[in-house]
């Protein structure tokens, strides 16, 4: 089981949901950019996870999650429709006026 934690800020609101899942052996991914908050949380649960066997990854999405996720949904456009291959995505997002 995986969870995908998208809720913060994390130092208030994500503390319960990180432990729940070291303890309970689910995997376990985050977008927070609260480093002092991901280090207290190793400390924390490091044992925990791993006595569980939970992988408890923070910070995957930090600031570029959106265009990360649009260059994916890119690639898979252009595979799926045009059977072909990308070398490079390049994203532009203008202001709507």
């Amino acid at each position: 089981m995986l969870l995908i934690n998208g809720v913060g800020p994390y130092c208030i609101y994500g503390e319960g949901t990180y432990k729940a899942c070291a303890t309970n052996g689910t995997h376990y991914l985050d977008v927070t950019g609260e480093f002092p908050w991901v280090h207290d949380m190793i400390k924390k649960y490091e044992a925990t996870a791993k006595a569980s066997g939970s992988i408890m990854i923070s910070q995957i999405g930090v600031e570029s999650a959106l265009s990360d996720l649009a260059a994916w949904t890119m690639v898979q456009m252009i595979k799926d429709r045009f059977s072909a291959p990308t070398a490079d995505v390049v994203l532009s997002l203008d202001e709507m006026k």
